[in-house]
């Protein structure tokens, strides 16, 4: 089924689930005006969830005058109504008729965002380049970052800071390992090669001191990591131009057991086809009085008894607390106490 009839360029579609992990119907509920009313069932809809992926309009240059600026968007594969359940309102951007789709723009970057990837939090992490005129001498700097589903709450998480290693380099096809939960990456001598070394910093403190080199430089390159939860990771690997997919080798730091490599073609972006882990929502709007939640964070929508809210409710932001390594100080980049959980 075709999702898209987008003037311009759709790549790297990620599928997230919004609730939606097991299938059935989803009641759309809300009131008649804002907080006026007894909330209506307005009917259900299949709970499907979003696709996000990256497009780049026809004939868009960015600011380094290359002919593409890619941004997230959100496509609704029931024509709005994915949203309507969740919100109450149904998604208003650039609509398929024919398709039954719509989708609608959740970044805003002159250069590009993309790369999209799930994390096991919740959140969309992609490759965000800033250029920021004179930055980084000019070349840029390609940061990771994170944003919710709907475009709220981005926020960087490594690399755009002069002081941490790699400068500026390109950081791309980001992914986080499920064990020691590792920001895994490509770390690439230009912003936009897509092949490089391995690379990764811990996705609770990413930070320099916890920044390590995963593959040792031996002529050669590497695209497409893929952790799997056995704590395992697929490679898409090349001595010389010819890529396969390997098994990547910690202990050595490179490509080790050969899973599959066509001669004629390179292969990338390997993928396993089980379900990985089941995402936790992450909800900005606060449901009412009556039905037994207040604010609800990070959990499943089947274990909410209202599946959509009205879009005109005030969004609650969530601190981050997973950074907790910061020392205890009076800036805003340190805790104001020493924390522990359930605080």
């Amino acid at each position: 089924r075709q999702m898209t009839d987008y003037k311009g360029t759709c790549r790297s579609p990620i599928y997230y689930a919004a609730g939606s992990i097991e299938e059935g119907q989803g009641r759309v509920i809300w009131r008649d005006r804002y907080f006026e009313g007894d909330w209506k069932e307005r009917g259900t809809v299949e709970k499907t969830g979003f696709i996000i992926f990256a497009g780049s309009p026809d004939g868009v240059r960015d600011e380094f005058h290359n002919p593409y600026a890619y941004n997230l968007f959100r496509l609704d594969t029931q024509g709005g109504h994915v949203t309507e359940r969740i919100t109450g309102h149904v998604l208003s951007g650039i609509e398929f008729p024919h398709l039954n789709t719509s989708i609608d723009q959740i970044t805003y970057n002159v250069s590009s965002n993309y790369d999209p990837a799930l994390t096991p939090d919740g959140n969309i992490l992609f490759s965000s380049v800033q250029a920021n005129g004179s930055r980084a001498e000019g070349k840029g700097r390609v940061l990771l970052e994170v944003d919710n589903w709907d475009g709220a709450y981005p926020r960087a998480i490594y690399g755009n800071c002069p002081d941490e290693i790699g400068g500026a380099c390109g950081r791309s096809q980001a992914k986080i390992t499920f064990g020691d939960r590792k920001l895994v990456y490509v770390e690439s001598p230009y912003m936009n090669w897509g092949v490089g070394q391995l690379a990764a910093v811990s996705w609770d403190a990413p930070y320099n001191k916890t920044y390590e080199r995963l593959t040792k430089d031996d002529g050669g390159l590497y695209r497409s990591p893929y952790p799997l939860p056995d704590d395992r990771m697929l490679v898409s690997y090349a001595e010389r131009g010819d890529f396969g997919i390997y098994w990547f080798d910690c202990k050595n730091g490179k490509a080790g057991e050969l899973v599959y490599n066509d001669q004629e073609w390179n292969d990338h972006q390997p993928a396993p086809v089980y379900i990985k882990y089941k995402p936790r929502w992450i909800n900005t709007f606060t449901a009412g009085k009556n039905f037994g939640v207040t604010t609800v964070t990070y959990q499943p929508f089947d274990q909410v008894k209202v599946e959509g809210y009205p879009h005109s409710w005030g969004t609650w932001i969530c601190f981050d607390t997973t950074l907790t390594h910061t020392k205890v100080g009076p800036y805003p980049s340190e805790r104001a106490k020493v924390m522990k959980p359930g605080d």
